[in-house]
């Protein structure tokens, strides 16, 4: 039997727009408790990082997703849906004067609570990707308890 070219064409297209919507939908779930919060007011931001580029401050780097959300009672909680399957490190800030960053001393050592996703975090120099990486799975949650130390 000949399909006629128009048919095929527009066959293909909602066989691609199916196969995009598919993959979308079997991205994985992060759920990030962070604890630890302090009673200063401000918003906790949640950076999810799928290279070690940027990490853990620079959080306008493409490929990082973004997340603010209110804490309460001394925790907050993060959530990230359709993740694509891979290997991420996340960054936590209690950003509490509002300003959208993770604020430092003349150090650069952080003056606001900070934390990473597998809470390494070495005290003289910067946590790194390779000690906060985890894995995403396809379909599945992934759970992540991090501690913000100020």
């Amino acid at each position: 039997m000949m399909i006629p070219k128009r048919l095929s064409l527009l066959l293909a297209l909602a066989m691609t727009i199916t196969a995009g919507t598919a993959s979308a939908a079997s991205g994985g779930r992060i759920e990030a408790a962070v604890s630890g919060v302090s009673n200063a007011p401000g918003m906790v931001g949640c950076a999810l990082f799928s290279s070690a580029a940027g990490f853990p401050l620079e959080s306008d780097k493409p490929g990082v997703k973004i997340m603010r959300v209110a804490p309460a009672g001394g925790a907050a909680m993060c959530v990230f849906e359709n993740v694509p399957p891979g290997v991420y490190a996340m960054a936590v800030v209690h950003d509490t004067n509002g300003n959208g960053r993770a604020d430092t001393n003349f150090l650069g050592m952080p003056t606001e609570g900070v934390g990473v996703s597998n809470n390494v975090m070495p005290r003289m120099s910067s946590p790194t990707f390779d000690a906060n990486k985890f894995s995403v799975a396809a379909a599945q949650v992934t759970r992540l308890a991090i501690s913000l130390r100020y």
